[in-house]
C-alpha cells in the first residue's frame, strides 16, 4: 500500500466518522425536541383536564372516580357518563347549527340557504 492509497483511506475514515457524530448530534437534537414537544403537550392536556373538571364540578355533573377510565363505570357502563345537553338552545354534534327554516346556511354547507335574486333584462 503506497502512502498516497493510505492517506486517502485515512481521510475517508476521518469523513465517515465525522458523519456518523453529525448524525448522531442530529438524532439526539431531535430526540430532545420530541421530549421537549411530548412534555409541554402533557402540561396541556392536564390544564385542559383540570379545567373540565371545574367546569365539570360548575355545572354539577358527578364525575367518575380517578381510578376509573373513560366509558368504564362502576359495571363498565358507558351510560354512566352524562350525555349532551338537549332542548332548544343547545349544541348540535355539528357545532352550533341555526335552527332548520332560518334562512341562512350552515357551516357545512348544508341546510336552505337563500341565493340573490338577480334581476332579468
Amino acid at each position: 500500500m503506497s502512502f498516497e492509497e493510505y492517506a486517502a483511506l485515512a481521510r475517508q475514515l476521518s469523513e465517515q466518522r465525522r458523519a456518523g457524530e453529525q448524525h448522531a448530534a442530529t438524532e439526539s437534537a431531535r430526540r430532545r425536541d420530541l421530549h421537549a414537544a411530548v412534555d409541554s403537550l402533557q402540561q396541556r392536556l392536564t390544564a385542559q383536564g383540570q379545567r373540565l373538571d371545574q367546569l365539570g364540578r360548575a355545572i354539577g355533573v358527578d364525575q367518575p372516580s380517578p381510578t376509573a377510565g373513560p366509558g368504564a363505570g362502576a359495571s363498565g357502563d358507558v351510560t354512566s357518563w352524562p350525555g349532551p345537553p338537549s332542548g332548544p338552545g343547545s349544541v348540535s354534534a355539528a357545532g352550533s347549527v341555526p335552527p332548520s327554516g332560518s334562512g341562512s346556511a350552515s357551516a357545512t354547507g348544508f341546510g336552505p340557504a337563500t341565493a340573490p335574486v338577480t334581476g332579468g333584462g
